[in-house]
């Protein structure tokens, strides 16, 4: 007869520890796979401009950010179809899937965070500091085998990230041969996308795990509770500042775009009183 040991008496899930070298394998692996896509893609890249360096690594950045992303997002839709029991208790469950997923974001973390740390200006800081948060609450995670679930719900904002980071892409690497309809018509759908998810992931989820946490309080260490307490928190407030600005250059797009359009019209009626007899 199989003796299953909890972690806390209120978990649903039996406590199943993975052995850490695995968490070490599948970093050190996530880490290698981002290395080798931005050489590979810096090899087949052209540079916008050569001189402008910082430029050029952010589209590079953004990229693999956006590669990340959608990763990313298609394993988390793949772990809640493998797995939608772990709705009952996020915090007992656990399988190797979700695990390795973990651990694969947290590689690439790891990676951007040397990115960052090697083309370091001071708009970056914000993302070194924001990295070091996400670093050591996910490698507390996979050293305990515990909080698995609640580890996929902060991952899941990265589904709206796949959008945040397809409007800047879109901006930059727009294809020569598609028509001005075409662009026009992407350009609407990833923002509605990017509304839609914001408000589900980067608003809905956050406040979710703002509410359990105060529900299992109980069921945390207290250290662990404040330092979890207080990242949410900061990235809740980080969420509302993003979404401002968000609707902030949308409007200011927006403005520009028929200021454009006004200044093109008057030019074409000073061309036409020119042009045309009288």
């Amino acid at each position: 007869m199989t003796t299953f040991f909890y972690f806390h008496e209120t978990d649903v899930f039996p406590y199943r520890p993975i052995s850490p070298i695995w968490s070490i394998i599948y970093i050190i692996l996530s880490f290698i796979f981002f290395l080798i896509i931005d050489l590979k893609t810096k090899s087949t890249a052209k540079p916008k401009d050569s001189h402008d360096r910082n430029n050029n690594w952010l589209r590079q950045n953004t990229l693999l950010s956006f590669i990340h992303s959608s990763i990313c997002s298609v394993l988390i839709i793949i772990s809640v179809l493998r797995a939608p029991e772990m709705f009952d208790d996020p915090l007992s469950h656990i399988n190797y899937f979700n695990y390795a997923l973990v651990a694969f974001s947290l590689g690439y973390f790891c990676w951007d965070f040397f990115d960052c740390l090697q083309n370091s200006t001071s708009s970056t800081f914000a993302i070194l500091i924001h990295h070091i948060v996400v670093i050591t609450f996910l490698l507390h995670i996979l050293l305990r085998s515990r909080n698995i679930g609640y580890a996929l719900f902060a991952l899941s904002l990265e589904i709206n990230s796949v959008f945040l980071h397809a409007r800047r892409l879109l901006r930059w690497y727009s294809p020569m041969s598609a028509s001005a309809n075409s662009k026009k018509s992407l350009k609407l759908y990833i923002d509605i996308g990017n509304y839609i998810t914001f408000i589900i992931f980067r608003f809905g989820v956050v406040y979710y795990g703002l509410q359990q946490l105060y529900v299992q309080r109980h069921r945390l260490d207290p250290i662990v509770l404040t330092f979890t307490a207080l990242s949410v928190s900061a990235i809740a407030i980080l969420n509302v500042v993003l979404f401002y600005r968000l609707i902030k250059n949308q409007i200011s797009r927006k403005l520009r775009t028929k200021k454009d359009k006004l200044i093109e019209d008057n030019v074409m009626m000073m061309d036409n009183h020119v042009i045309l007899p009288s």
